[in-house]
């Protein structure tokens, strides 16, 4: 009986020092092996979102899907995209090649304040000739009227 008692105390110790990782233990079964150690390594930072994300905010706030980066834009230009931002306002700004802003208006996400809602909205403009220009969507923060979540798209505007 302490033989037995002996040789099951032995066993149990085994397993436990297997289970846990231990480098002494060894296995004396063939069939017996030791379940892998799970390692963990950091997550990989990405500078740039898989191809075909949409830009967006650095936090995500608002995505802008059109016009997409490097479109030709003629007046109206329809753009749209998602936000989770503060009463759903999303506001719009069209400038010129100088940096000039030639369109600003806004337009409501279909939810916002902890939810993500979709925005689309038709900006007239008016340019002389072809030439660069930017449109960014953003939110303005209600303490200091700030333009925050910028998200920005260099495309050509077409009169």
């Amino acid at each position: 009986m302490r033989l037995r008692t002996a040789a099951l105390a032995v066993l149990v110790g085994s397993f436990f020092l297997v289970a846990c990782g231990s480098d002494d233990a060894t296995p004396t079964d063939d069939a017996t092996t030791a379940a892998p150690t799970p390692t963990f390594s950091p997550s990989k930072h990405v500078d740039r979102p898989p191809e075909g994300t949409p830009p967006s905010s650095e936090n995500g706030a608002i995505t802008l899907e059109s016009p997409v980066a490097g479109a030709t834009v003629t007046s109206p230009v329809t753009i749209s995209g998602t936000a989770d931002v503060f009463e759903a306002t999303v506001s719009i700004r069209i400038l010129d090649a100088e940096g000039n802003e030639i369109a600003k208006t806004f337009t409501t996400a279909t939810c916002g304040t902890g939810c993500r809602g979709d925005y689309k909205e038709a900006v007239a403009f008016q340019v002389d000739a072809e030439q660069a220009g930017t449109i960014e969507v953003f939110e303005e923060s209600a303490e200091d009227g700030s333009a925050i979540n910028v998200v920005s798209v260099l495309v050509t505007l077409v009169p």
